[in-house]
C-alpha cells in the first residue's frame, strides 16, 4: 500500500510516519508537509507547497489511503478562530475533497471526543462541522477516531495539558472509556489498521475500539 499522510510534524502524525515505514505491507509513505521534515528513506516522499496553502502541494497521483492527523490548538493561532477553523476543518475537507477526486478507497481521521456540529462550545462545533463535510463527499471508506486527552512526548510544553493528562490518568479507572487518555502510538497504529482494511462506509472509533483497532 501507498499512505499520504498529512500532519506528519505532530505527535500522532509522527507516530503513524514511524510505524508505517517499517511495516512491510506499505510500500510508501506520501507527507504532505509545509515544510520537509529532514527524514531521509527509500519509502518516504514528500509533497510540499511551491507557495501558498498546503493543499497546494496535493499532485494527482495514486494512493491506497489517506490518514490526516491535521489539527491546531486556539493558542498556536493567536486565539484566531478563523486560523482554527482553516487548519481543523477547511484543510481536513480540502483534502477529503482531494480523495474524492482521486478515487482513494480509505480516509482515517483523527477528530475528538465530544465532536458536534451543534455544540455551543467552539472546538466541539468545528470539529463536528468537519466530520459531517467529510460525511457528506461519499467516500468509499471513511474511519473518523474520536479520541479524548491524548498522551505521549510532546514538543510543545503546555502547563495546563500536563497537569490534565495527570489528573486523567490517576482517575482513568473511574472514566467511562470514551473518556480515557489515550496513548498517542496505539491511536496511531489504529489509524494504520483501518487504513489497511477492506471494510466500506462511514465509521467512528472511541476509546474501546480505537483500542481493539491497536491490538489487531
Amino acid at each position: 500500500m501507498r499512505i499520504l499522510l498529512a500532519g506528519a510534524s505532530g505527535l500522532v502524525g509522527g507516530s503513524v510516519m514511524e510505524q508505517a515505514l517499517v511495516r512491510s505491507d506499505i510500500s510508501g509513505v506520501v507527507s504532505l508537509a509545509r515544510r520537509p521534515s529532514g527524514l531521509v528513506h527509500p519509502r518516504l516522499t514528500e509533497w510540499l507547497p511551491a507557495q501558498g496553502d498546503l493543499l497546494s502541494g496535493l499532485r494527482p497521483e495514486p494512493v491506497d489511503a489517506v490518514i490526516c492527523c491535521l489539527g491546531t490548538t486556539i493558542r498556536n493561532v493567536g486565539g484566531d478562530q478563523v486560523k482554527f477553523i482553516h487548519v481543523d476543518k477547511d484543510l481536513v475537507l480540502g483534502l477529503g475533497r482531494w480523495a474524492k477526486e482521486q478515487g482513494v478507497p480509505v480516509c482515517c481521521v483523527v477528530s475528538a471526543i465530544g465532536a458536534d456540529a451543534h455544540s455551543r462550545v467552539f472546538y466541539n462545533r468545528v470539529k463536528g462541522e468537519m466530520e459531517e463535510g467529510l460525511k457528506a463527499l461519499g467516500l468509499p471508506a471513511l474511519h473518523i477516531f474520536q479520541p479524548s486527552i491524548l498522551t505521549g512526548p510532546r514538543k510543545e510544553k503546555r502547563l495546563g495539558e500536563r497537569i490534565g493528562i495527570a489528573v486523567a490518568t490517576v482517575v482513568a479507572p473511574l472514566l467511562p472509556d470514551r473518556y480515557k487518555p489515550m496513548p498517542h502510538d496505539a491511536l496511531a497504529k489504529a489509524l494504520l489498521t483501518a487504513a489497511c482494511s477492506k471494510e466500506g462506509g462511514a465509521h467512528v472509533h472511541q476509546y474501546s475500539a480505537i483500542r481493539r483497532l491497536a491490538s489487531a
